[in-house]
C-alpha cells in the first residue's frame, strides 16, 4: 500500500511539473531543470515535441548541456525541434542567449547516460558488465563472421544453420530486486573430428569474461576519481562565492578573512590540478595494462588455435564407428556499454569476442555438415551389405550350384566396401584440411584483434589527452 501510494505521489508531481513547462517556451535552462527533476528521457522528448521551444544548440551550449547530465537522445530531440520551429517561421527570428555557468565549474568528462554524483554512491552491480542492457557501442556494427573466408561465407549462407535459443533465468541484483533477463545462447551440434572447436569458442567466452571484470574494475576506479573531483569542485564554487561577495562589499584593502579565503580557494584549486594529474596518471597505466592484454591475447590465440589444430588433425575419423552428435552451447553475455567515456572504447573487444564466437559456430556448422553426410553414407551402405552378406552365406551351402550368384554377390559387397573405404578416407582428409585451415584463420583472427586493441589503445590516449 505505501508503495502505491508513493508511486501516486510521484506521477502527480510530474504531472504537474510538465503542466507548468507548457505555459512558457521550452529554453536550455528548462531542459536542465527537468533533467535534475529526474525526468526520464522519454518525458523530457515528449515535452520537448508538444511544446514551444528556444534552444541554443551551439557548440559551447551543447558542450555546457552535457556537463549538467542532459543525455545524448535529448540533446537530439532539441536540435531537432529547434530546428523545425525556426525553419516554419515566417517573419521571427529568434535570438537566444547561451547558457553558461555562473560560478560553479563542471566535470569535463562524464559517464555516458550517468549521473556521477547519484550513481557512484551506490555499488557497482557486481554483474553490470555481464547482464547489463544490450545497446549499440560507439563503433560500426561488426561483421557477424568477418575471420570467416567468402567462399565458406557463401556456403554458409546457403546452408541453414541452428538458430540461437532463448533461456530465461533469474538475476538477483543489490537491491535484491529480481530481475527477469533474456539470456540468449548459441548452439551448434558437433561430431568426430569437428568436435575439438568447442575449445576454440570456450577460449573466447572466457576472454569476454576476464576482459568484462577487468573493464569493471577500471570502471569503479574512474568514477570514484570523478566524484571526487565533483566534490573538490563543489568546493571551489562556495569559496568562489563567498570570496567574491566579500571583495564586493566595500573598496577597503582585503581583511584577513579575505586572505585566508584566498590562501583555502589555492589549496583547493591545487588539490583539483594534483587529483587531474593522478587521473591522467591512472590512464596511462589502464592503457599500459590494455597493451600488456593486447600482447597476452596474440600469445593465447595462437597456442588454443595450434592445440586444436593438433587434436583434429590426430582425431583419425572412423564414419563406421557412427556418432551421436554433442551438443555444443555457448551463452552469449549481455554487454554494458554504459562506461565511463575514458574507456568506453574497450567495449569494443568484449563485441569483438562474442562475434568471433559466433564465427566459430558457423564454421563448426559448415565443417560437422561434411562429416554428418560421410557419417550417414557409410551407415546407408552398412545396411545394404548386411543383407547381401546373409544371402551370400546361403549360396554358399552349394557352390557349386550357385557359383554365378555367389560371384555377383561378391562383387557387389566389394564395390560397397570400395566405397566405405573411401568415405574412411575422405574423413580424415576432411580432418587434414580442418587443421590448416585453422591456422589460416589463426593468423586472421590475430590480425583482426591487434588490430582493434591498437585502435582502443589510440581512442584511449585521445581520451586523456584531450581532456586531462
Amino acid at each position: 500500500m505505501k508503495k502505491l501510494v508513493s508511486v501516486l505521489v510521484i506521477a502527480l508531481f510530474v504531472v504537474n511539473y510538465l503542466y507548468a513547462q507548457t505555459t512558457e517556451t521550452l529554453t536550455n535552462s528548462t531542459i536542465i531543470k527537468m533533467v535534475k527533476a529526474k525526468l526520464s528521457d522519454d518525458l523530457i522528448i515528449d515535452e520537448i515535441n508538444s511544446s514551444k521551444v528556444n534552444f541554443n544548440v551551439s557548440a559551447d551550449s551543447i558542450k555546457f548541456l552535457s556537463n549538467e547530465n542532459v543525455s545524448y537522445q535529448v540533446i537530439q530531440a532539441m536540435k531537432t525541434a529547434n530546428g523545425t520551429q525556426t525553419s516554419t517561421a515566417a517573419t521571427t527570428t529568434t535570438t537566444v542567449n547561451p547558457i553558461l555557468p555562473e560560478t560553479k565549474t563542471t566535470t569535463s568528462q562524464q559517464p555516458a547516460t550517468v549521473q556521477i554524483k547519484d550513481t557512484l554512491k551506490q555499488t557497482a552491480p557486481k554483474e553490470s558488465i555481464l547482464t547489463g542492457k544490450e545497446i549499440p557501442t560507439q563503433s560500426a556494427i561488426v561483421q557477424l563472421n568477418d575471420t570467416l573466408k567468402e567462399p565458406a561465407k557463401e556456403q554458409l549462407r546457403s546452408e541453414t544453420l541452428p538458430s540461437q535459443k532463448l533461456s530465461k533465468e533469474k538475476i538477483k541484483t543489490e537491491s535484491g530486486d529480481n530481475n527477469l533477463i533474456e539470456k540468449s545462447t548459441i548452439n551448434v551440434e558437433a561430431v568426430s573430428y569437428v568436435i575439438p572447436m568447442e575449445e576454440l569458442m570456450i577460449f573466447f567466452d572466457n576472454e569476454f569474461t576476464s576482459l568484462a571484470g577487468v573493464i569493471q574494475g577500471w570502471d569503479q576506479q574512474i568514477r570514484n576519481s570523478l566524484e571526487k573531483e565533483n566534490q573538490i569542485k563543489e568546493i571551489i564554487a562556495q569559496v568562489e562565492k563567498e570570496l567574491t561577495d566579500k571583495k564586493n562589499a566595500d573598496s577597503k584593502g582585503f581583511t584577513n578573512e579575505i586572505v585566508l579565503l584566498k590562501n583555502k580557494l589555492s589549496e583547493c584549486r591545487g588539490n583539483h590540478k594534483q587529483l587531474k594529474t593522478n587521473m591522467f596518471t591512472d590512464g596511462m597505466n589502464i592503457v599500459k595494462e590494455f597493451k600488456n592484454t593486447s600482447n597476452k591475447t596474440d600469445l593465447s590465440i595462437n597456442n588454443k588455435f595450434s592445440e586444436v589444430s593438433q587434436i583434429v588433425k590426430k582425431t583419425d575419423p572412423d564414419p563406421s564407428m557412427g556418432e551421436i552428435p554433442k551438443s555444443i552451447t555457448i551463452s552469449k553475455q549481455k554487454i554494458n556499454t554504459d562506461i565511463v567515456n575514458y574507456i568506453a572504447p574497450v567495449t569494443e573487444m568484449l563485441f569483438c569476442y562474442q562475434n568471433e564466437i559466433i564465427s566459430l559456430r558457423d564454421i563448426i556448422a559448415l565443417w560437422n555438415g561434411k562429416a554428418v553426410a560421410i557419417i550417414e553414407r557409410d551407415s546407408e551402405l552398412s545396411k545394404q551389405l548386411e543383407p547381401l552378406n546373409k544371402e551370400l552365406i546361403n549360396l554358399q551351402l552349394n557352390k557349386k550350384k550357385n557359383k554365378k550368384e555367389i560371384s555377383a554377390l561378391k562383387k557387389q559387397c566389394t564395390n560397397i566396401d570400395k566405397e566405405r573405404k573411401q568415405l574412411s578416407q575422405q574423413m580424415v582428409n576432411d580432418s587434414k584440411e580442418l587443421s590448416k585451415y585453422l591456422n589460416q584463420i589463426c593468423k586472421e583472427v590475430q590480425s583482426s584483434v591487434e588490430e582493434r586493441f591498437s585502435d582502443i589503445i589510440e581512442n584511449i590516449n585521445y581520451s586523456y589527452q584531450n581532456n586531462l
